[in-house]
């Protein structure tokens, strides 16, 4: 039995080492790929002209608001735990401000959660806003990795948030 068990050792050892990989040539060079990031979707712009009035706003001074809800389906989970939503509104001189932004004692701010975002319009001293009419905006998502990797930039300057991020485009988003 002993024999058997020492034959049948050295067989596998020479059968197991008698193996012997040798890596082949490096491969050709692939083609470049497309530059953007799957992270980061920059949503077409999209006008808002139907506001709803509340007045219990959650985390408005003195809770009067016009609001707009959105569903989207870009806020997953995972974005809505750990990446962020940014939303742009544009001014009459084509410029793109990040919410929350302050203008004349009114105020537009944003809050967001999986599968969606509201924008709200209040008066800053707590009195009843007028309605704010039609404003255009564009919502940028943002995951948790391209925020780590992009620490210095100023998300709510619009232009700098496109440059960091190549965001691609998506349409818009649903009232």
């Amino acid at each position: 039995m002993k024999k058997i068990a020492l034959v049948l050792l050295a067989g596998s050892l020479f059968v197991f080492s008698g193996c012997k990989k040798t890596p082949g040539p490096q491969g050709p060079q692939g083609i470049p790929g497309v530059d953007g990031n799957a992270n980061v979707v920059g949503e077409d712009p999209f006008t808002v002209s139907s506001w709803q009035y509340t007045t219990n706003a959650a985390g408005i001074a003195g809770s009067d608001a016009y609001y707009a809800s959105f569903n989207d389906g870009n806020v997953s989970n995972a974005i809505a735990n750990n990446g962020m939503v940014v939303v742009y509104i544009q001014y009459p001189d084509g410029t793109w401000k990040g919410l929350p932004d302050i203008v004349n004692g009114t105020s537009f701010s944003t809050n967001f959660s999986a599968g969606g975002f509201d924008i709200y319009y209040s008066d800053v001293n707590g009195s009843v806003p007028i309605n704010p009419g039609s404003q255009v905006f564009r919502v940028v998502v943002i995951s948790s990795s391209q925020r780590q990797a992009n620490p210095n930039t100023n998300w709510k300057n619009y232009n700098e948030a496109m440059a960091a991020t190549s965001a691609k485009s998506a349409p818009a988003v649903s009232q």
